[in-house]
């Protein structure tokens, strides 16, 4: 937050953002609450960054529970490739090679997609 925003510190805080949020005017949020249309700007602009923070929180949460689920995938491939060594089963054993060339290919993209990563 900026120093102090009036609107932060609203006691109707929660409903003039989702009225913001939703596309409500300014002139007419201004006139429903008796605030000034500048201070509503400004607000709008605290919206703008926490929505960007909380859109990057819930994608690095989603990337993260996906390399769980590829961690638990390479754990099963990893005991059929041995199941499938141990009798020998070319064929399977190549589908696992294959499958783990996808999850690498999947980590990868999963990584170059994180913040800070090229």
């Amino acid at each position: 937050m900026d120093k102090r925003c009036t609107i932060c510190s609203h006691p109707a805080l929660t409903e003039i953002s989702n009225a913001l949020q939703a596309g409500t005017s300014l002139r007419s949020l201004a006139a429903q609450y008796g605030l000034s249309v500048s201070a509503l700007s400004r607000h709008t602009k605290h919206l703008r960054r926490a929505l960007a923070v909380a859109v990057d929180e819930a994608q690095q949460n989603h990337q993260a529970a996906l390399l769980d689920k590829l961690d638990l995938f390479e754990f099963r491939l990893e005991r059929i490739f041995q199941n499938a060594q141990d009798r020998r089963s070319l064929h399977i054993s190549l589908g696992c090679v294959q499958e783990a060339l996808r999850i690498f290919t999947l980590r990868e993209k999963i990584r170059q997609s994180q913040p800070g990563n090229f």
